[in-house]
């Protein structure tokens, strides 16, 4: 029972579908970090909430994840949030991005900004781009408002978007 009791308010006795905090959506829970983190660590952490790093199945899941970063930035404006981890790398072959889960990307569900992947490298630094964020869009529903994966070294700290499975009540 005390399980159940992270999906209510104990004061109203209210119960969701997902913890406090959480945005609801296709039966998943969602949440974006306050705290940059390297992906790794990011993972943990949402590993450490019963889920991973939160995966795009469709333009529904894209649109609800770069709302979530662009809210963010209008809500904390004088914060430096660059932009929002979520569960693709190609740290395995590069070139092949793997979703948390395993899975590959689905060919009609890619939101690649311009010019990206680069796996770019610093000159300093040759471990290349292998980690995934959601860049927030300048506006919503602008032109390819959408397209705004960018891939960028795993070590770089940033927010991350964690997700999972919506509590089903009965």
């Amino acid at each position: 029972m005390g399980f159940l009791w992270r999906f209510c308010n104990r004061d109203t006795l209210q119960c969701s579908h997902c913890p406090p905090g959480w945005t609801e959506h296709a039966s998943r829970c969602f949440i974006l970090s306050h705290e940059p983190k390297q992906w790794e660590n990011a993972r943990i952490e949402c590993l450490d909430y019963g889920g991973d790093l939160a995966m795009v199945w469709n333009k529904e899941d894209q649109a609800l994840l770069t709302n979530m970063t662009f809210q963010y930035v209008q809500q904390n404006p004088s914060e430096d949030f660059h932009s929002a981890w979520i569960g693709l790398q190609d740290m395995v072959q590069e070139g092949t991005f793997y979703w948390v889960n395993g899975d590959t990307i689905k060919w009609n569900v890619i939101y690649w900004m311009d010019q990206e992947p680069n796996n770019a490298m610093d000159n300093w630094d040759l471990k290349g781009q292998d980690c995934v964020a959601i860049v927030p869009p300048t506006r919503i529903g602008a032109e390819d408002w959408l397209n705004n994966w960018d891939d960028s070294v795993c070590e770089d700290r940033r927010h991350y978007i964690c997700e999972t499975t919506a509590l089903i009540l009965g």
